[in-house]
């Protein structure tokens, strides 16, 4: 048969279906009837083509019109003052009639705002046999306290679906509930004795499709008074289609309607269970045939499960709490056997028993590098590893990760389903991440199914049209490679004992950090210390050697070989060289132990200082010092970053073979903190070699054709900078030329 939807010619079958836009019908149900207003001058603009049924005008006499002309409300109260409020249905229904007289005497009108229009929605209004409002309340009171005092979620369900059948009279109500698949399960029902039960059966996905679900987030409640009605039409038709998203007459889906028609149903109702935020479920009803319900009592029966809703996570949270407070218990337990060990992997071996309580799994593998511990019931070494080159490569560093059928996401994997079909795993964080991987064996279940879940659509008679399943009649399905699924308490405590087992071992990396740093400072201080000892208590020992040499040369000298002359003076010589070297580590030594005296300076000052101090060089070698702008002032030590400067200037002539040989001296207040540069035009510095600079007692290759020296002087310099908090490095292009940076952190500029 063909299925259409909104103009000639769109057929909808179920090739289509889940994409078909089904808040935009374009028709209504016809036990009532729809007008679309402007809401600025409340004139109507569409209508039902089914209209002069209700109001004895048909769509030809009331577009056009203002509402206000057409109807009126009851006890003279302000219609109009409603209609264009912010949020007119907060006030529904409301109570009109017709003014002409000419049909029933008065209708419920329900309003609402759907983007630039105002939809006001007509039905006859209660019947005498209709339950009253006080009768309605009684009804929902009653439920109210009911699922408020039901002892859990299920019992909490049951007496939802018996005090809707009670306040509807609809021959079943069911509990739906979906899974994380979209699939849904009836967990509660209340229904008449002489019909199949439904309780336990499954259905699948498509039976709800993603827009489907997507309204029963929006609008609470759906209504088909009779699922054979004929849709009425929209007229005239607009330029864009009307959202009818929260209308009470909606046109349903054809294919809806066929699938009730197929399961035997004359009227329907469903009422949304939403969980924070989340579709959580949905309360179905099921009448054989045809019936309405009034406005107050659809209005009782979406507080039911508006109140259900809010119940849900409580409910769920009580049944979890004794569960939680044990996996708490578990999941310390094993983080207190773990901190004795100073191995996490040790630790998480000692309380193998507690680990596989924590996700009640048969089963757990630990992963860290190429080592790999079996706990309990695992698969083979060999498989083992391959499991493990999975997750490195599928799991990574994300935190957690599950499955209930991992053959379904690698099959390669399904060989070690006996032991491994359910998998749950943390990572933790490292440059390899580890893993803690908890297991449980294949479980083959039998799920029942309301209908065969595999054939959610048949073809017609013709076989050109494919409609939803004609038969739902109990379907059992034996599910294999799957496990028991892990539970959500389960997964959390999971998580949490990744965190607390990453904040042991941060802290033990802390622990370690600041013990290592504590000694090395410590050794280093030691080291300064022996370092200016020897350096201070050698001087004088050298010094009398030199001077005893010199001293027999000059007394004794002719009594003496020359071959013994020659070792006497090579002995003066090397006491000498020793004594340069020996200042040198004082000066080292004595830069990292004195205290430094910081102060307010003017490196303008402190450059003419140094510039006095290497006059003499300068003029033998005709070098230059240039500042191309005046020096900033600064917060440092003053004799020491004379040094730094004078150090650095002298190495820029010593080391230059220009025959106008210059230093330049500058800076750069644009960085933060600012960086100083000594640019001089010499020999440069081999590029294999630049690591060497800053090393105590190193020379460069081609230093000794530039005379004498020890090696200590850019090694002194490194550490005054380091004292300023600061940093120092060159750079040296191919061609000559070096230029040395260094910042002074502690040093900050206050004005040039």
């Amino acid at each position: 048969m063909m299925q259409r939807r909104g103009g000639p010619g769109q057929r909808v079958d179920l090739t289509n279906c889940a994409v078909e836009p089904i808040h935009i019908p374009g028709r209504i149900q016809p036990h009532g009837a729809l007008l679309a207003l402007s809401p600025d001058d409340l004139v109507i603009r569409h209508v039902s083509r089914n209209v002069g049924a209700l109001l004895g005008s048909g769509p030809e006499g009331l577009v056009g019109r203002s509402l206000l002309d057409v109807v009126a409300r009851a006890a003279g109260e302000d219609l109009e003052s409603i209609l264009r409020s912010p949020d007119p249905a907060a006030m529904n229904p409301l109570k009109v009639s017709p003014r002409n007289g000419a049909a029933a005497a008065w209708f419920d009108a329900i309003a609402h705002r759907a983007g630039e229009r105002l939809i006001v929605e007509l039905e006859p209004a209660g019947t005498p046999g209709d339950m009253s409002f006080s009768s309605v309340y009684r009804v929902i009171h009653t439920a109210i306290e009911r699922i408020q005092s039901a002892g859990g979620l299920f019992d909490a369900c049951e007496v939802t679906a018996e005090e809707i059948r009670r306040l509807t009279g609809y021959d079943r109500v069911m509990i739906y509930r979906f899974d994380r698949d979209w699939n849904g399960e009836v967990i509660a029902e209340a229904r008449e004795a002489d019909i199949e039960p439904y309780l336990g059966l499954r259905y699948p996905a498509s039976d709800i499709p993603p827009q489907a679900r997507e309204l029963y987030l929006r609008n609470w409640l759906r209504i088909i008074p009779d699922v054979g009605y004929q849709p009425s039409d929209i007229v005239p038709q607009p330029d864009a289609p009307i959202d009818l998203s929260f209308s009470v007459l909606r046109s349903v889906s054809p294919m809806h309607i066929q699938y009730l028609k197929n399961m035997g149903v004359g009227a329907s109702m469903s009422v949304s269970l939403i969980r924070e935020g989340v579709l959580w479920g949905l309360i179905a009803c099921h009448h054989r045939a045809a019936r309405p319900l009034s406005f107050e009592i659809r209005q009782g029966c979406e507080l039911c499960g508006r109140f259900l809703s809010i119940q849900l996570a409580a409910k769920e949270k009580l049944e979890d709490r004794g569960r939680k407070l044990e996996l708490k218990a578990l999941s310390d337990e094993v983080v207190a056997t773990v901190s004795r060990q100073e191995d996490l992997m040790v630790g998480l071996a000692e309380s193998a028993g507690a680990l596989m309580k924590l996700a009640d799994a048969s089963g757990v593998a630990l992963f860290h590098g190429d080592t790999v511990s079996p706990l309990g019931l695992s698969p083979a070494p060999e498989e083992l590893r391959s499991l493990h080159a999975w997750l490195r490569r599928n799991v990574a560093d994300d935190p957690v990760f599950h499955t209930d059928s991992l053959a379904r996401i690698e099959p390669a994997l399904a060989s070690i389903k006996d032991v491994a079909s359910g998998v749950l795993c943390i990572s933790i964080p490292e440059p390899d991440p580890w893993y803690v991987v908890w297991l449980r064996p294949e479980v083959i279940q039998t799920v029942s199914w309301g209908g065969n879940p595999e054939k959610p659509v048949e073809s017609s008679a013709e076989g050109t049209v494919l409609g939803p399943r004609r038969s739902f009649a109990l379907w059992k399905q034996v599910v294999e490679q799957t496990a028991i699924a892990w539970k959500p308490a389960e997964i959390e405590a999971a998580e949490l004992l990744r965190r607390a087992l990453i904040e042991l071992d941060l802290t033990r990396q802390v622990v370690r950090e600041k013990s290592a740093r504590a000694a090395a400072e410590r050794s280093n201080a030691e080291l300064e210390q022996f370092g200016y000892i020897v350096a201070h208590d050698l001087k004088e020992p050298l010094r009398g050697i030199k001077s005893f040499s010199t001293f027999v040369i000059e007394d004794d000298g002719a009594a003496l070989s020359s071959e013994s002359q020659r070792n006497l003076r090579r002995i003066g010589e090397l006491a000498g060289t020793t004594m340069e070297l020996i200042n040198s580590l004082y000066e080292y030594s004595r830069v990292g132990n004195v205290d430094f005296s910081f102060g307010e300076v003017d490196l303008n000052d402190v450059l003419a200082d140094v510039e006095r101090r290497l006059a003499g060089t300068l003029l033998l070698r005709r070098a230059a010092i240039r500042a191309p702008r005046r020096l900033p002032r600064v917060v440092c030590d003053r004799i020491r970053i004379a040094e730094v400067l004078a150090n650095l200037i002298s190495n820029g002539i010593k080391y230059n073979v220009s025959p106008e040989p210059w230093v330049e001296v500058g800076f750069d207040e644009t960085s933060i903190p600012a960086i100083f540069h000594v640019r001089d035009n010499g020999v440069g510095i081999p590029p294999d070699e630049r690591h060497r600079l800053f090393t105590m007692f190193e020379r460069l290759s081609t230093a000794a054709q530039y005379g004498e020296g020890t090696g200590s002087g850019l090694a002194i310099t490194q550490r005054i900078v380091e004292r300023h908090k600061g940093k120092i490095w060159a750079e040296s292009p191919p061609g000559g030329g070096t230029t040395f940076y260094f910042t002074l952190a502690e040093a900050p500029l206050t004005g040039a």
